[in-house]
């Protein structure tokens, strides 16, 4: 698990560039800092910051193959490094180290660009082929680990695992980009390839690029896609126990301590589970809470289960001046602008991890949209499935109305409000109508049914500046939604498109970030591209795939995890929002009015000042959100600002 940085040029790296990739490598020390590697021809500079996991004292990049002119830095871990590693030795190859990195140039030497597809685990890595005198860069298949890129004025391809340390090369500007921003204030990221900035993009997860003198122009293709994954007729409660022990058996090889993020939900519980029986030393439990103990508290819960497996549980509490005196720290430690209010619980799990001396942590991302735990999606697919039978206006609006109205929440008065504001569901009823009766050549029903987008773009609207209000709307959104394949079923794209936006850009966005910015590895079982090729599989088989949702899992641990885990309802990983928020805006919002976003015209100032307001109760949390968003985004750009090299900067 590391950084790595570098930059090619057609003909001839000059010395700005070189200079430029030594930024670079400085910006990316939390990323790796452990050590620090660099290899330079003509053409080509490649940079590395290693955080040391595997082989700590024979592991430093770069990785030579057989010969010296194959090349190799790699960010993450190659799970399947001791299978490979003996796959090589029995063939002949002259394996200098024992990381697992290393199998990355041989590999490459014996099999070209088609070696990714003999990795299993989350890596981004740039390999450099002197012979051809050609770069190719290749992201794993989920975007476990980052790869982004950018132009430079003379022509110079620079890369790196960060946003942020392409800033501090000083050869990128920072342009937004208007239609990201409006995305990002819909969806609460950036979805790929796209980021904040105009100038940057990211490899898209399973993808490669090739760069040559011949070839100049970045043109990243895919070596893998989930839609792809073969149908399984198979027994799903067999094939998810086989595949979770499997990757349990593979994923805690280490060096170093490792540790588990514990929540009080099953899917943390079951990573817990896997790591205990498998790892070669010690696991330690980490978990969050609040002050006062709110029912999102879920310390008492993790404690049990730690108690269960017979393991120390850490606990770290925050409260909401915590996450003010923070919060600077915070959007520095997210590389991206990512508004997730639970964001501070992940990353005190990791700083705690940090300071008790573990490098790897455990997560339980991704279980959760493999497997139809989300209510939202089940109603997307529902919605999907009715639009095929193009419905006309009185069957869509009374499907709308029939899975929309309901009574109102009489025990919370700020419950009541926002139902009053909704018309007991109608306003709802009345989108699920507008959706339905989408033509069939519209994009799918995804995202909008998770968020009330109608009112967010209206929002969008009565704050933008002049550089955000060309690019706003509903319509830049739906675009952003992946394109459905011929004969896809909308199972399997439903899947597909969380795996690309909500699962990659804020589940494991946020536990690459938080980890690699506190020097550990976050490791997520759940995500192993043999599993989540099994689910997608299995998803057009069985017809109870979608309802209940985690049923097959949880057949699948019930000889591991204990009946009152297995029976506990979904609570979901959920801080005090509204407090929080509300802290932020009282300390914050007031900055909004004279900072970078409007000065980039992003928001009006008259938006901004909106923004400091405190929410009522009828703004049924939207305002509460936005509001966040852009303190987010204000904090990312001012951040971002302070990367740039300074005037005349070596």
């Amino acid at each position: 698990m590391c950084g790595i940085a570098g930059a090619f040029h057609p003909d001839c790296l000059s010395e700005s560039a070189i200079r430029a990739v030594r930024r670079m490598q400085g910006a990316l020390a939390r990323r790796g800092p452990d050590g620090e590697g660099w290899f330079q021809d003509r053409r080509v500079a490649l940079a590395h910051r290693r955080l040391s996991i595997i082989d700590l004292a024979g592991g430093a990049q770069p990785l030579f193959g057989e010969s010296d002119g194959t090349v190799a830095i790699v960010n993450g871990e190659i799970y399947n490094y001791v299978e490979l590693r003996q796959e090589l030795a029995a063939a002949g190859a002259g394996l200098r180290t024992r990381s697992d990195s290393e199998v990355v140039p041989f590999l490459y030497e014996r099999h070209g660009a088609d070696f990714v597809h003999r990795l299993r685990g989350a890596f981004a890595a740039a390999i450099w082929d002197a012979s051809r005198q050609q770069l190719l860069l290749v992201r794993d298949r989920l975007g476990e680990k980052p790869l982004a890129y950018a132009m430079g004025p003379d022509g110079t391809f620079y890369f790196a695992s960060e946003v942020g340390a392409l800033v501090a090369s000083g050869m990128v500007p920072l342009d937004p980009d208007p239609v990201a921003i409006n995305r990002y204030f819909h969806f609460r990221f950036v979805p790929e390839p796209a980021t904040p900035l105009a100038a940057v993009r990211k490899l898209p997860a399973g993808h490669q690029l090739l760069l040559s003198p011949e070839s100049t122009i970045p043109t990243p293709t895919a070596y893998w896609h989930v839609a792809r994954a073969p149908r399984l007729d198979r027994d799903p409660v067999e094939v998810i126990r086989e595949d979770l022990e499997d990757v349990g058996r593979i994923i805690v090889r280490s060096d170093v301590p490792v540790g588990v993020a514990l929540s009080g939900g099953l899917d943390s519980s079951i990573v817990a589970s896997l790591a205990v029986r498998h790892a070669s030393g010690p696991v330690k439990a980490f978990s969050v809470g609040y002050s006062g103990r709110p029912s999102c508290d879920e310390r008492a819960d993790a404690a049990a289960f730690a108690r269960h497996l017979g393991i120390e549980c850490i606990e770290v509490e925050l409260d909401a001046s915590d996450v003010v005196a923070g919060f600077d720290g915070l959007v520095a430690d997210m590389a991206e602008p990512i508004a997730d209010v639970a964001g501070s619980s992940y990353r005190a799990v990791m700083r705690a991890a940090s300071r008790e001396g573990i490098k790897v942590m455990f997560q339980g991302q991704g279980a959760d949209e493999l497997l139809w735990s989300y209510g939202w999606m089940r109603q997307a697919l529902r919605e999907n499935q009715l639009r095929d039978a193009r419905p006309d206006g009185m069957q869509a609006l009374a499907a709308g109305f029939r899975d929309r109205l309901r009574r109102p929440p009489l025990a919370s008065p700020r419950g009541l409000a926002q139902w009053l504001v909704q018309g007991g569901g109608v306003v709802d009823g009345l989108a699920q109508a507008a959706r339905l009766r989408r033509g069939p050549g519209a994009p799918g029903v995804f995202w909008d049914v998770a968020r009330p987008v109608e009112r967010i773009a209206e929002a969008i609207a009565g704050i933008a500046g002049t550089g955000l209000a060309p690019g706003a709307g509903i319509d830049g959104l739906l675009a952003a939604f992946p394109q459905r394949m011929d004969d896809e079923s909308w199972r399997r794209w439903l899947v597909r498109a969380i795996l690309a936006t909500y699962l990659l850009e804020n589940g494991i966005s946020q536990a690459d970030r938080y980890s690699m910015a506190t020097g550990v590895e976050a490791r997520l079982p759940f995500v192993d591209h043999v599993l989540v090729e099994h689910a997608v599989g299995l998803n057009d088989a069985r017809s109870d795939a979608v309802t209940p949702g985690k049923r097959w899992l949880r057949a699948a641990v019930a000889g591991d995890i204990p009946e009152w885990v297995l029976s506990r309802p979904k609570r979901g990983f959920s801080p005090p929002t509204r407090d929080w928020v509300a802290s932020l805006v009282r300390e914050r919002g007031s900055g909004l009015a004279s900072g970078v976003l409007v000065q980039a015209g992003l928001l009006s100032e008259q938006g901004a000042r909106s923004l400091a307001r405190p929410s009522g109760r009828f703004d049924r949390g939207l305002r509460d959100q936005v509001a966040y968003q852009a303190l987010v985004l204000e904090q990312w750009f001012r951040t971002m600002r302070a990367r740039l090299p300074a005037s005349g900067a070596p």
